[in-house]
């Protein structure tokens, strides 16, 4: 697969209106960011935003990011090898 090819590592800026959104943090919604509750059962929750006005919010775009699913900059740290690396 050619880099060009693959999904964006970084920040991937969606518009959202004022008010209260349920955000997809388990990564199973048919509906993009937005939670359908397919992750009923699961154990993961969806995460709820509120705007008092329009926003453009920063969603992860590389799976890294311990505040999932809003960007929290970790797709700019460098990857820690595995421990078991160094056996090699």
């Amino acid at each position: 697969m050619a880099e060009s090819d693959c999904p964006a590592a970084g920040p991937q800026p969606l518009e959202l209106a004022a008010g209260v959104h349920q955000l997809c943090g388990c990564g199973r919604s048919r509906h993009g960011w937005m939670c359908d509750g397919s992750h009923l059962g699961s154990g993961r929750v969806s995460y709820e935003l509120r705007l008092r006005e329009p926003s453009l919010v920063q969603m992860c775009g590389c799976g890294r990011s311990r505040r999932h699913p809003l960007c929290d900059g970790s797709h700019a740290k460098a990857l820690r090898q595995p421990w078991w690396r160094w056996w090699r």
